[in-house]
């Protein structure tokens, strides 16, 4: 499967590789998101060690670093013998001329600092003394979202500031992560993202799967990657996952405001809130307001969501299924899962249109762009207040030009009519931003497209109308 996306983060690299000055680049993000294939796609061709840390003994990783080093650069005793300590190596590097600049890229340096909590301040002395002035291009790269703003860019970390550049790895775009599923059909491509989003590892590890049943049937294999996954991902950032698993589940299961998982747990809140930083920062979960709502830095209300697609899909068949996995086998639960898919997709279907119409503000495809994306939320007043609260599946809103668009998204086998439109047009009249200024547009989503009189109403009005096939043609143009 071939590199896509990254051109930004390639292009970072490229302008710290021909600086003048040597570079000391911070590459982070969670796990899967490609950190080690951009470092080494960024290494093809040119005078570069690429050295993954682990958390084996610290003597045996500066040996191991100091020989790829030593072949790299053609010096014999250092690549037969290594070196006795860290600055040692780095006075090596410093006595030696470099024609050619050298590129030394340390991936999972988190590894090193639990191996030796003395790596930053000794990385600073290194950096320092004898690397910043030499024709050198330092990477450290990091899963560990935690240990990297801890022991790298934190304001008390020895490291800080001494990087000329920091390379914050995200998701890929939606059009890129679609386009990394390996089924032909773009249903199945969608589906396979609405359990995957725009995590690259997931795709390449499903590379061979012909169609969704057998994405499905591989995550479901007790060899795969799938089982543990969010397991791992937590203990890269904390030692009591047990509770980080819990509280994902709860808040999938709408359980999402920190009072009433705090109630689930038997645990203050205040804890609760400790935990769910950890999970906004790693991006498993995030903070939502209704969209038109300021956003302060200590934002009271909102509920806590899921943010990460397979998380979601982990909780609700996953988590759930450990237990049959040996009993009933993967394809018989993959089959129980496809049953019962739609549900799912509904859910996920409204997340995606976000993506899309991230997607086509960035690519200038609508001819106004956005600077937020959400859900809206609020009161009709002309109801009781016991029954008066209404919801837009997507809101997207531009604060400079005053554009707002709604949106609704139906993942259903019916196509849908004007009765849709004029609801959505109904809730959108409750919507209060710049109402006397705001320029409106309107959006509907629908899996099984639109009946005729729904086509000549959005023709008339400028209705903005996406089937799947009006989305596969948006994305791969």
């Amino acid at each position: 499967m071939k590199f896509v996306d990254r051109e930004e983060e390639l292009k970072a690299l490229e302008e710290g590789y021909a600086s003048k000055k040597a570079s000391f680049i911070i590459i982070y993000g969670r796990r899967r998101l490609g950190k080690t294939e951009l470092i080494k796609q960024f290494l093809k061709g040119r005078n570069g060690v690429y050295f993954l840390a682990t958390d084996e003994d610290i003597t045996k990783q500066l040996k191991s670093l100091s020989s790829l080093i030593g072949i790299r650069l053609g010096i014999e005793d250092l690549a037969r013998f290594g070196t006795v300590d860290w600055e040692s190596l780095f006075m090596r590097i410093a006595n030696i001329e470099l024609k050619e600049r050298l590129v030394i890229a340390i991936d999972e340096f988190p590894h090193l600092v639990r191996a030796d909590k003395a790596i930053p301040s000794i990385f600073q002395k290194g950096w320092e003394l004898y690397l910043k002035d030499r024709n050198v291009m330092l990477i450290l790269s990091g899963s560990s979202i935690g240990m990297m703003q801890k022991e790298v860019l934190n304001q008390a970390s020895p490291l800080y500031q001494r990087n000329t550049a920091i390379i914050k790895l995200k998701p890929l775009r939606v059009d890129y992560a679609i386009r990394m599923a390996s089924s032909s059909k773009f249903i199945d491509a969608l589906k396979t993202y609405f359990i995957f989003g725009g995590v690259p590892a997931y795709y390449v590890y499903t590379e061979e799967c012909k169609n969704f049943d057998e994405v499905l049937e591989t995550i479901f294999k007790q060899t795969s990657i799938f089982e543990d996954e969010i397991s791992i991902i937590l203990s890269e950032e904390a030692k009591n996952t047990g509770v980080y698993l819990d509280i994902i589940d709860f808040i999938a299961n709408g359980v999402n405001r920190p009072s009433e998982i705090a109630s689930k747990l038997a645990m203050p809140a205040s804890e609760v809130i400790r935990y769910l930083n950890t999970l906004l920062r790693i991006g498993i979960v995030e903070k939502s307001l209704p969209v038109t709502k300021k956003v302060e830095r200590k934002s009271k209300g909102g509920v806590y969501e899921i943010k990460d697609n397979y998380a979601l899909f982990w909780s609700r068949y996953i988590k759930r299924n450990v237990e049959k996995l040996s009993l009933e086998g993967s394809k018989s639960l993959a089959s129980a899962v496809q049953r019962e898919f739609d549900s799912f997709a509904s859910i996920m279907f409204e997340r995606f249109a976000k993506d899309f119409l991230a997607f086509m503000s960035i690519t200038r495809k609508l001819g106004f762009t956005f600077t937020k994306i959400g859900r809206w939320w609020g009161v009709d007043p002309s109801k009781k207040s016991s029954g008066n609260q209404e919801e837009i599946d997507v809101v997207a809103l531009n604060e400079d030009t005053k554009d707002i668009l709604f949106g609704e998204c139906k993942w259903s086998k019916s196509k849908i009519g004007k009765e849709v439109y004029y609801e959505l047009k109904k809730k959108a009249s409750f919507v209060q931003w710049h109402n006397n200024e705001r320029h409106e547009h309107f959006a509907i989503f629908a899996k099984s497209g639109f009946t005729e009189e729904m086509k000549e109403i959005a023709k008339r009005e400028g209705v903005m109308l996406f089937d799947l096939e009006a989305i596969e043609k948006a994305l791969s143009a």
